[in-house]
């Protein structure tokens, strides 16, 4: 893959912050090993809510491979269906 292919992608560069009712973010933005530059983004709370949930159970399910399918097999087994 030549580097003008190559995707995008961030490196946070701190941590966040709340700026009034939103969520500020800087990242560093990558193309292959290029430093193309850094941005701050900002998200709604509730946007930011989202995130957080989505990234928790990415996280939770690469390290404890299978836990989420366990949990709905379990509820399946609880409520007969």
């Amino acid at each position: 893959m030549t580097d003008d292919k190559a995707p995008h992608r961030l490196r946070l560069t701190g941590g966040a912050r709340l700026v009034g009712d939103r969520v500020a973010v800087s990242a560093m933005v990558f193309r292959g090993p290029v430093h193309l530059s850094t941005e701050e983004v900002f998200l709604s709370v509730d946007d930011a809510s989202v995130l957080q949930a989505q990234l928790t159970r990415a996280l939770d399910e690469r390290s404890f491979p299978g836990l989420e399918q366990r949990d709905r097999d379990k509820a399946r087994m609880r409520h007969g269906f």
